[in-house]
């Protein structure tokens, strides 16, 4: 029997690791791509110089498919894309598109299509796709050896583009694409990257590996907005605003200086000082009193990552002192006019290089900075121009800036101006980027354009875009400000992610209704475990004028956001306890936020909503054990994440939380005690299974609940 029984694990165990995908190449080295039996890609081919047939080769790893062009020792253009085209998706549903978009070419956005050959030319960093049958696609462009690939049409095709951007003889392969199928979408899109980023030898970048830096554990406040970007900045600022936070209670636990501290010459980077005028006594004095009078425990400083945005003066001291090291680009003096400039900044095989981060770094460490803001990350691009292979120049600055980061700053940083393939994939073990275009402060007229739009626009931008940078890091849904009329909006999206949570308020109109559901008494921000991804049923619809529904979890409670971001009037729809991605159990609690409002449902359950313009809602999802179930604090956005530990039997329940306040449960009865750090209590609150009560704003109180 026990033969038997071993016998009977092992064919299971072969079953289950079954190869699901096969590709079959022709005569004419083109190739079927089959998942489950069923054709799902045809009519792959590899073309060199945007249009010259060569040979390709694939590898298939966890069903995953990973394809490279054999190049041939052929010399490959700089201007003309090469990849692997496909001409078919048979059975092909809809689709959606992350693309980089223009101008700036610094952020993505979806776009859904009817058909894959409908894709923008260039530029999309992630495709997913649905089948007829239910199935899901993705493919990943795949970079390196040089090249930055990404996806897009050629004609009636669509595939992978790579492009050096200098002139170089290959003489192994190109990287390509990687492609894979699912029943499962968001397994299919963890699956596609975690074998992509292998495959690149970037394993380390996968969020699963990576730890969230401590200072973006509490609420910040950026001077950007606050300065009139940078143009009203210096010392007094920061003071008033430390002032403005702490008569008002509200524990705001770090700054970040931004934009507009320089000397610069033309936006040319002159010193590792700050500007005089703004700041007399250099940084230092500044930030000890912030840090000593006003409760400030961490401060950041904004660079970009070539300096300044147009890189290092070649005739300041700090540029003659660097100038045997440097290289020169031209590029648009703004990348929505025509005239040209020309810049430097320091070659990649310099060792210069690691000496300008880390002299850099070293100062702005003794200044008193704790972390940094690394901005215009895209400018690789331009600056590889005729001057390097892009994927290696970015590498190569990328390894300098981190190695200095890590050392100073114990790798706390926020990526920013980064969704370009040569940025997001050398982001080695840095933790935070960016996922969305700036926040824009509220207009009167604001409109719903996803590239310059309103809260609505922001928040869905960025949630569409975590669903690939929530694979690598903790999404950032940058700055916004709690005087915005559409704050609310802006900041449950923000308290159900993953990331960072940080205002740009104006100093003396800072709303605390809206930003003391964020965070503890401590400053410390309550945020999620995952990143806030669309719900299954969301993953296309982008604008249409539906429900807009993400989910994201904390152990085993799960966080559903619902918003109307439509340009519409009013929007209506269903929510599901199944709407949260890999939640368990059949019996739950679901309890919205604005309402007050809970109730006990079963997984498939559904529950009608509609919701005015720019209106939402904000439900937690908690599995029921021995018919009990703790909120949290319900007088917090994302409750469940404020519960440290629990323990629950048939009679009894001890709940931890991270500190006090108004706490909620539901209770199958009435409780016949509560106590309190071991102190019974009789003035809580019971009705309908709802259970609240006042818990004294302390650490870590314990509440024994009996019924």
């Amino acid at each position: 029997m026990k033969t038997y029984l071993l016998l009977l694990l092992l064919i299971i165990s072969i079953a289950g690791n079954t190869q699901q995908v096969d590709v079959f190449v022709d005569r004419n080295d083109t190739i079927t791509v089959k998942w489950n039996g069923t054709e799902r890609l045809l009519g792959g081919a590899a073309l060199i110089n945007n249009g010259e047939r060569a040979r390709l080769s694939h590898k298939i790893v966890k069903d995953v498919v990973l394809l490279n062009v054999i190049a041939g020792g052929r010399h490959i253009n700089d201007t003309l894309a090469s990849g692997v085209f496909f001409s078919a998706i048979p059975q092909f549903k809809k689709s959606v598109v992350l693309w980089r978009y223009k101008p700036w070419n610094s952020w993505t956005k979806p776009i859904s299509l009817n058909a894959a050959e409908e894709m923008p030319a260039d530029d999309v960093q992630f495709f997913y796709w649905q089948y007829e049958d239910g199935g899901y696609g993705a493919a990943v462009p795949l970079n390196g050896n040089g090249f930055r690939t990404t996806i897009g049409n050629n004609g009636n095709r669509w595939g992978s583009k790579a492009l050096t951007y200098a002139i170089t003889k290959v003489t192994d392969t190109i990287p390509a694409l990687a492609v894979a199928f699912g029943n499962d979408p968001f397994e299919l899109f963890e699956r596609i990257y975690r074998i992509s980023l292998q495959a690149m030898g970037k394993e380390e970048n996968l969020l699963a590996l990576k730890k969230f830096p401590e200072p973006f554990n509490y609420i910040g406040w950026c001077t950007w907005n606050a300065s009139s970007n940078g143009k009203n900045l210096n010392e007094q600022l920061l003071l008033k605003a430390a002032k403005s936070f702490s008569d008002n209670h509200f524990p705001l636990g770090w700054m970040l200086i931004d934009d507009g501290w320089f000397q610069n010459n033309d936006k040319r980077l002159q010193s590792y000082r700050p500007n005089p005028k703004q700041f007399p006594k250099g940084f230092k004095p500044v930030l000890d009193e912030l840090k000593n009078n006003y409760g400030i425990k961490y401060m950041g400083v904004w660079h970009t990552i070539n300096g300044l945005w147009n890189g290092i003066d070649p005739g300041s001291q700090l540029g003659k002192r660097f100038a045997p090291e440097m290289f020169t680009w031209t590029q648009k003096i703004n990348p929505d006019r025509d005239s040209t400039g020309v810049y430097s900044f320091i070659k990649p095989d310099s060792d210069s290089l690691n000496i300008f981060f880390d002299e850099w770094h070293r100062y702005l460490k003794l200044e008193g900075f704790d972390f940094v803001k690394i901005d215009n990350q895209v400018v690789i691009e331009r600056m590889a121009r005729g001057n390097y292979p892009i994927f290696s120049l970015s590498d190569s600055i990328h390894k300098a800036l981190y190695r200095s980061v890590k050392k100073y700053f114990n790798n706390a940083i926020l990526n920013c101006m980064d969704m370009t393939a040569e940025a997001y994939f050398n982001f080695g073990s840095t933790a935070v980027a960016r996922s969305e275009e700036d926040y824009f402060p509220y207009k009167p007229g604001e409109t719903y354009d996803l590239q310059h739009g309103n809260a609505a626009a922001h928040v869905l931008q960025a949630v569409y875009n975590s669903i690939y940078f929530g694979q690598m890091v903790y999404p950032d849904f940058d700055i916004f400000q709690s005087h915005n009329p559409n704050a609310i909006f802006h900041a449950i999206a923000r308290a159900i992610n993953c990331g960072p949570i940080y205002i740009t308020d104006n100093v003396g109109e800072q709303d605390f209704s809206v930003l003391r559901p964020l965070v503890y008494s401590d400053g410390r921000i309550i945020r999620s475990e995952t990143p806030l991804l669309p719900t299954r049923d969301c993953l296309f619809q982008v604008q249409d004028a539906s429900l807009f529904k993400a989910s994201s979890s904390v152990r085993d409670a799960g966080l559903l956001g619902v918003w109307n971001a439509a340009d519409v009037d009013k929007v209506k729809g269903m929510i599901q306890p199944r709407d949260v991605r890999n939640l368990k159990g059949n019996d739950f609690v679901v309890y919205e936020y604005f309402s007050k409002k809970l109730v006990r449902a079963s997984y498939n359950d559904s529950f009608a909503v509609s919701l005015g313009r720019m209106g939402y809602r904000l439900y937690d999802i908690v599995p029921l054990r021995n018919g009990f179930a703790a909120l949290g604090l319900i007088n917090k956005y994302n409750s469940a994440a404020t519960i440290l530990s629990q323990q629950v039997t048939a009679r009894h329940a001890r709940i931890v939380l991270y500190e006090g306040g108004n706490f909620g449960a539901y209770c199958p009865r009435r409780p016949s005690k509560v106590s309190v750090n071991g102190k019974p209590i009789s003035d809580f609150h019971f009705s309908d299974h709802f259970l609240t009560l006042e818990v004294p704003v302390k650490p870590h109180p314990s509440i024994e609940i009996r019924w």
